[in-house]
């Protein structure tokens, strides 16, 4: 009886054995099935960004332009056969409000007239030919702007009333004018509002700029290339 009961304990002991190994193995292969699984391996993270879609810039304002003429009104001259004379050192708050042209083979010209938001003008005009004399006015002024062709006259600025009583009953109002002075190609002035609002009638008339701003202005006159664009330096 002894011997059958410790022959029983062994077996069950055994079996008992078994059963734990099977156990544990389920247990293994549970743990092996629940384990998530290992993050996906991938390169390091792009350094580009995308390529966004960058709009085109804005055109730029006129006050970009040398002379403040736009590349538009600069081929409408061109189309004339002139050169572009133009003063390069403009007063602040100045833009080009009107461009005349005439195409003439003899008396071929234009005018481009600069106003300012205080309705301060002054009109650069330029022409092949068909020039005349200012009559004497009150003020004088010399002009020797480094553009001239011919430098061996005396050109000056005429500012003020005409000494003459008859055209001042004519012209009551002051006049600012140049000389015409000769440039390449033909000649150049400055005027001032007493012409311009006599020729153009601006729907708001015009006053003059100081003689002191006209005569940097036209200090300023330059020949105009046609490879000069935007804030370019001129000939």
């Amino acid at each position: 009886m002894r011997s059958r009961f410790g022959h029983s304990s062994i077996q069950g002991v055994g079996a008992r054995r078994t059963l734990g190994g099977v156990i544990a193995g389920l247990c293994l292969l549970g743990l092996v099935a629940c384990r998530p699984a290992p993050p996906e391996v991938t390169g390091p993270p792009s350094l580009d960004e995308p390529t966004a879609s960058v709009p085109a810039p804005p055109p730029p304002p006129d006050t970009a332009f040398l002379a403040l003429i736009t590349p538009a009104q600069t081929a409408q001259i061109r189309a004339l056969g002139l050169p572009l004379v133009l003063p390069t050192a403009i007063p602040d708050e100045f833009a080009v409000v009107q461009l005349l042209t005439q195409s003439d083979e003899r008396f071929g010209g234009y005018q481009v007239l600069y106003r300012d938001g205080s309705d301060r003008c002054f009109l650069i005009e330029y022409t092949m030919g068909g020039i005349g004399g200012i009559p004497p006015t009150e003020n004088r002024l010399p002009l020797t702007p480094p553009i001239l062709t011919d430098d061996t006259a005396e050109y000056g600025l005429n500012y003020g009333l005409y000494d003459d009583p008859a055209l001042r009953q004519q012209s009551p109002a002051p006049l600012l004018i140049s000389d015409w002075l000769p440039v390449e190609g033909g000649f150049v002035r400055l005027s001032g509002a007493a012409l311009i609002n006599s020729t153009l009638s601006p729907e708001v008339p015009c006053t003059n700029l100081a003689p002191e701003a006209a005569i940097a202005v036209i200090n300023s006159l330059a020949v105009i290339s046609d490879d000069i664009q935007g804030d370019g330096v001129p000939e």
